[in-house]
């Protein structure tokens, strides 16, 4: 009668761990901090922490407030439902996001929808002692690395707006360190930390040594924030902009967007973005960089190509 009591318990104990087996995930397995993995923009921490009773929050996501999350196990599938608040141009949007767990190997997570979209995420192995609770959260605080306190980033931070496009209702914010050596970017996308640097006509300029995701620069009192000849962000976003396309005898199209406020043009000639700044001329007007220059007046326009002096005519459309 002993060993048959003992027997027992180990028959349960075996059938249990073939039920959890069987499903992807569990509750346990999920709960932690889990870090985005950023083949490119290393710099960049975001993330999600996942608590108990369905509490999560954001890391590294000023604009990106999770404040909820539900796991829903089908067989052998499971899926996680992430809700919260998106904050941005005054604006505070409800959402929830619902994902699939691809797959879930101790320390690795990854997320996806239909075939295409996936992404990874890796936990952290010590927990951030400057993760803002539930109630700074809700009072609009954030931590900030460069001044290593909490914030409200739209009482601390300078605002910038979307440069691509005029219906965006994330903003960003510009957070600078005391000395004004570092800046915070708070992004609808992530946070990044830049550092300053001076160019040879002793202008300032943040951006991270030997990268080019991202750079911070004033220009005309208007904070610009641009990314591999894009501009992303200004002070006054796509406000007082003129966008213009043009097209020349062969049929090649050149994409004009004029930012009139801070005096620069951003094109689009044969796949390639150029960001220009404006030069004062005798008549009509003009823009240039290290590699193009454009000219215009009334409907015509002038591309010079600055490395053979190539000349090339355009109409607007």
């Amino acid at each position: 009668m002993k060993s048959r009591f003992m027997f027992l318990p180990i028959s349960l104990m075996m059938m249990v761990s073939c039920t959890e087996s069987n499903s992807l995930c569990n509750e346990k397995q999920l709960l932690g901090e889990w870090h985005e993995i950023m083949p490119v923009n290393k710099h960049i921490i975001q993330g999600v922490i996942l608590e108990k009773d369905g509490k999560a929050s954001s890391v590294g996501m000023a604009t990106l407030k999770y404040n909820g999350w539900q796991l829903l196990n089908s067989g052998k599938e499971c899926r996680i439902v992430l809700s919260g608040e998106s904050i941005g141009n005054g604006q505070t949007i409800q959402f929830t996001d619902t994902l699939n767990v691809i797959s879930l190997n101790r320390d690795t997570l990854t997320l996806g929808k239909g075939d295409m979209y996936r992404i990874q995420y890796t936990k952290s192995l010590e927990t951030n002692k400057q993760i803002i609770g539930d109630s700074d959260a809700s009072m609009g605080y954030t931590y900030s690395k460069v001044l290593d306190k909490k914030i409200r980033i739209f009482e601390v931070g300078s605002r910038v707006l979307s440069a691509t496009d005029s219906n965006a209702v994330m903003a960003g914010y510009v957070v600078f360190s005391e000395d004004s050596s570092n800046v915070e970017l708070f992004l609808p996308e992530g946070t990044v930390i830049l550092e300053k640097r001076t160019r040879p006509n002793d202008s300032a300029v943040w951006n991270i040594e030997d990268d080019d995701t991202y750079i911070l620069e004033k220009y005309y009192d208007e904070w610009l924030v641009s990314k591999r000849n894009t501009l992303l962000y200004t002070t006054t976003g796509k406000n007082n902009t003129i966008d213009a396309e043009f097209i020349n005898d062969s049929g090649d199209m050149l994409n004009v967007t004029y930012f009139n406020t801070v005096g620069m043009a951003q094109v689009k000639y044969k796949g390639i973005d150029y960001l220009l700044r404006q030069y004062p001329t005798a008549s009509g007007y003009g823009y240039k960089n290290s590699f193009i220059d454009i000219r215009g007046k009334g409907k015509n326009l002038i591309l010079s190509m600055l490395g053979d002096n190539t000349l090339i005519e355009f109409t607007e459309k």
